[in-house]
């Protein structure tokens, strides 16, 4: 599990800010939101628009797209524009089984100038711009390193670490993780071979909707989903021209079933989300969810978060959301929420709502909108004056 990021002229932040997310001394929902060795199941992101909250979300995002992605990156693009230079850093904490693994990777315009692994503070790899040493079992010299590709990756994919239990464990874990877009419905996959469990489209194709029809039951959703082959229309069903396994939505009481790409946002937004919580209730991995209150009620948020801590056992939820109901200490502790803000000279300010030290009985959604936990804007100061 992810315990701390750290980052450091990266996008929007210019000062060096790290995220931590191990456990404080908080009891509350000890059961549902905190997982081994106390690494916490997630965090929410939240605050004015165009503070930092999605670039700290594709911080994430980077280390699998480094790792495991088939793309290639454009490294030079999440440089921070507000400090000088060309350089950027970026360093990940993970907690595998009481393990510690850290990765530190530096670039410099559009090329990985070094890279770190720490293995419980033994160096397993070493790479300065296009050399590198690794010590997976034995010690290896490396040279003329691709400038933008991760030694790492190259020695996972040609070593598997040597069946290193600990490094391959932490391999999968993010191999199974997903990154999903709620505006623009993008869902990102790192294992092609579990695409029919994490995307809707892939599930469709052979299998039915009764599982995750139990899902949207237990949540409370007044919808269930139909899939079909059938092509043109019908008396109950509208279809699109497509011989593909189609995604339909069937409101309980009705016989009309509505292709989901003629469903509302929130509809959309809310299937595409299905897969992966529950993918993630039964495969440790992370979701990195943005724009998380695209058009889904406050309450079905809820019942989502809700469902995820409650049913998962150490995977992550890292999401950004402006819905303030989901402050709420039945919902998530106090070391779980970051408020984001910017400033022309500090780039963006976090702040974690644990550092204020709120009881747990406070109404910490009051708090923030009062100002207490920072990141809250007043775009109406002057309408409401």
């Amino acid at each position: 599990m992810l315990t701390s990021i750290t980052l450091k002229d990266y996008t929007t932040f210019i000062k060096e800010r790290t995220f931590d997310f191990k456990a404080t001394n908080y009891k509350i929902l000890e059961e549902t939101n905190v997982g081994e060795d106390r690494v916490l199941k997630g965090a929410l992101f939240i605050g004015e628009n165009a503070s930092g909250k999605t670039q700290a979300l594709k911080a994430i995002k980077l280390l699998l797209d480094l790792l495991l992605g088939n793309s290639e990156q454009n490294f030079i693009a999440k440089k921070s524009l507000y400090t000088k230079g060309t350089k950027f850093s970026l360093i990940y904490t993970f907690d595998v089984k009481k393990n510690i693994i850290k990765y530190e990777v530096t670039f410099n315009a559009n090329s990985i100038s070094s890279e770190k692994l720490y293995l419980n503070d033994e160096m397993k790899l070493n790479r300065l711009k296009e050399n590198g040493e690794t010590y997976f079992g034995e010690e290896k010299e490396i040279k003329d390193v691709n400038d933008n590709l991760s030694l790492l990756k190259l020695e996972y994919y040609n070593t598997r670490f040597y069946n290193d239990p600990i490094l391959n464990e932490w391999f999968d874990f993010l191999k199974n993780s997903l990154y999903v877009d709620c505006m623009s419905g993008r869902i990102e996959s790192y294992n092609v071979s579990r695409l029919q469990e994490q995307l809707i489209s892939k599930y469709a194709e052979k299998n039915d909707a009764s599982k995750l029809n139990q899902l949207m039951e237990k949540l409370g959703y007044n919808s269930e989903i139909v899939f079909t082959k059938t092509t043109g229309n019908t008396d109950n069903t509208i279809m699109l021209s497509t011989e593909k396994s189609e995604v339909n939505l069937r409101k309980k009481g009705t016989k009309i079933s509505v292709p989901l790409l003629l469903e509302s946002v929130g509809n959309k937004v809310f299937v595409n989300l299905l897969l992966p919580f529950n993918y993630a209730t039964k495969n440790n991995c992370m979701i990195i969810v943005d724009e998380f209150s695209s058009g889904l009620h406050n309450e079905l948020e809820e019942a989502l978060v809700r469902y995820f801590f409650n049913n998962s056992k150490n995977s992550q939820l890292f999401f950004a959301s402006h819905s303030t109901n989901l402050l709420d200490t039945s919902i998530l502790r106090p070391d779980q929420i970051y408020s984001f803000g910017f400033d022309s000279k500090e780039g963006t300010i976090i702040k974690r709502f644990s550092d204020e030290n709120p009881r747990e009985s406070q109404n910490i959604e009051k708090m923030y909108l009062n100002g207490v936990f920072d990141g809250m804007p007043e775009y109406n100061k002057e309408l409401k004056d």
